[in-house]
């Protein structure tokens, strides 16, 4: 199905996510070790989230116009030399843990939001349409198989070195991944978005977003898909901010086991995705979005209900590990509806809103986590569940082109 060079690129991509998932396993642990503080859990998640967020934009348009290869080989060298310092810093200052930590999740943050609209621009320029579930399905494999093996390597690190150490790791594979991608020649340097704009129009940012807003609101499908991601993102979010505290502070299990249960979830994210050939040939796309969106909301309200660990392990699995067959589906369906020559701009304002609930639900951990049980959000979002799926899933059946049979989909 794929030529050699994009098999360089996603196994490139296997150790961009591998170190993206080592920070995301050893940050939670450097911050709550440092501060025991579910307050301080749920800012530090804010903080990682914000430079996320707020430079989708400007990702979106340096994916259209710089190509993807530079624009990842830059991300992934600049996180390899952010842990490398970072790591270096906490041994010289070890009382600075948390800014020097909430430092490198902002550039980290950032990097990782150029790296992943790249990416999302650059696969559909290489990949026929009719192999684009395929190619999304594998580039979710590869996510959650880092889900695995980055809690993996980082839990079986630990038993020789402190969670700070992990920097290290994390700042190796990323400079792997980076090397990888710099081999590659002519791999999305061209800029379709641009070819026919006027020399002003390519030096005024405020006309290419203006253009991605234009296209997003002329499609009620794409909104309605944002609004759905929204709502998952949100409880993902609160899941991920509170993970390390629920299941180290609350529940009184040691970091191992936190480690396992990261494992735990990635081995399911990861057996859900090996299922999806055979799934797509009894069912179509759109229902399998609909079965994981559901199986997400019964996962929150598992969490928010748990009396004992085991019930929480399976909240928190549904919640997290299902994330991946969503994924495939949105991608998948709001792929028909952008004009091609818009990707870049159209995805990067469509993956800014679905993650503005990511900080928002830190901001959530961090206000409400000091005086109220955690647990307590997850009753609210799941109830917020309920809502989208009555008034944004239902009627986007309708519409949908996954929702129609393989042929009708492929010719869309």
């Amino acid at each position: 199905m794929y030529n050699r060079r994009i098999w360089v690129f996603l196994g490139s991509r296997v150790f961009s996510t591998l170190g993206d998932q080592l920070l995301q396993f050893a940050v939670p642990l450097i911050v709550y070790d440092a501060t025991g503080s579910v307050t301080m859990s749920g800012l530090a998640f804010l903080i990682e989230w914000l430079p996320r967020l707020t430079s989708l934009p400007l990702a979106g348009l340096l994916a259209d116009r710089v190509g993807g290869r530079r624009l990842y080989t830059t991300a992934d060298v600049l996180r390899a030399a952010a842990c490398l310092l970072t790591a270096l810093a906490l041994g010289q200052w070890p009382g600075e843990t948390f800014k020097l930590t909430a430092a490198l999740m902002a550039l980290c943050a950032f990097c990782y939001a150029q790296a992943f609209i790249a990416l999302e621009s650059t696969v559909p320029q290489l990949v026929p349409k009719e192999d684009l579930a395929k190619a999304q399905s594998l580039l979710q494999m590869i996510n959650s198989g880092s889900g695995v093996l980055g809690p993996a390597a980082g839990g079986a690190l630990l038993i020789w070195i402190r969670p700070a150490d992990l920097l290290w790791a994390a700042a190796l594979v990323f400079a792997v991944s980076s090397c990888g991608v710099l081999s590659l020649r002519g791999l999305g340097e061209s800029a379709p978005a641009t070819a026919g704009a006027t020399g002003a129009e390519r030096r005024n940012v405020l006309h290419d977003l203006r253009v991605g807003v234009r296209s997003l609101r002329a499609e009620p499908v794409l909104l309605s898909l944002v609004g759905l991601t929204m709502t998952v993102n949100l409880m993902v979010g609160i899941s991920t901010a509170t993970g390390a505290a629920l299941t180290v502070g609350h529940f009184g299990q040691s970091d191992s086991v936190f480690a396992s249960l990261q494992m735990t979830v990635g081995v399911l994210s990861l057996a859900t995705l090996f299922l999806m050939p055979w799934l797509l040939r009894r069912v179509s796309v759109y229902r399998i979005g609909i079965v994981s969106f559901a199986a997400i909301a019964v996962g929150g309200t598992l969490v928010a209900v748990a009396p004992l660990f085991p019930l929480y392990v399976l909240g928190y699995g549904l919640c997290i590990g299902m994330c991946g067959l969503f994924n495939v589906f949105i991608r998948i369906e709001r792929l028909h509806w952008i004009k091609e020559a818009e990707r870049g701009r159209v995805i990067s304002l469509i993956v800014l809103l679905n993650q503005s609930t990511m900080p928002l639900s830190g901001l959530l951990v961090a206000v409400v986590g000091g005086w109220l049980p955690v647990q307590a959000l997850f009753f609210a979002v799941a109830a917020l569940a309920a809502v989208a799926y009555l008034l944004l899933f239902r009627p986007l059946q309708g519409r949908a082109v996954t929702a129609r049979p393989a042929e009708a989909a492929v010719a869309a």
